[in-house]
């Protein structure tokens, strides 16, 4: 980051680390954005990031519609749908018409879908549970509570 002098909160108390803190959010958000394009296919696969998301989100809310799909998964409704297209194609996802409503549809995991969904989700799990130890025992609940401060902060931040 530039200097640009003293740095001061709101009630004006000098901050020794604030542009550390700046510039280690500002390196964790280019990170997150990396992860987003340069990991976009998960572990070897075809299946993309956004794709496992929407598989995940169809097993929670797929009976309430795509909507609640998209607001399930944190995804635009035309991500969601683009995903559907190729996961339905590949067989994964199967789109029906919703029982009382006739514009709307509800999405289901199929056999293949399920599998590969769980597959990801063991993998996934693997992974974290690799950084969970070696993370020392008393940093862990820290880690959990950083963590989830800087998803806050990321938010506010888009």
């Amino acid at each position: 980051m530039t200097d640009r002098g003293p740095v001061t909160t709101g009630s004006d108390e000098k901050v020794d680390f604030f542009e550390d803190f700046v510039d280690a959010v500002l390196d964790l958000l280019r990170a997150a954005r990396r992860t987003g394009g340069a990991a976009n296919a998960v572990a070897g696969d075809a299946i993309s990031v956004p794709q496992l998301v929407v598989l995940g989100a169809i097993d929670v809310a797929g009976d309430r519609g795509i909507s609640a799909v998209a607001e399930r998964a944190g995804l635009a409704q035309p991500t969601v749908t683009r995903a559907l297209v190729a996961l339905e194609r590949r067989g994964m996802v199967e789109r029906t018409p919703h029982a009382s409503d006739g514009r709307s549809r509800c999405v289901a995991l199929t056999a293949p879908g399920r599998a590969v969904l769980e597959e990801k989700r063991q993998e996934i799990v693997g992974r974290f549970a690799e950084l969970w130890a070696d993370l020392p025992a008393g940093e862990r609940e820290h880690a959990v509570s950083l963590v989830r401060r800087l998803s806050a902060i990321t938010d506010r931040l888009v």
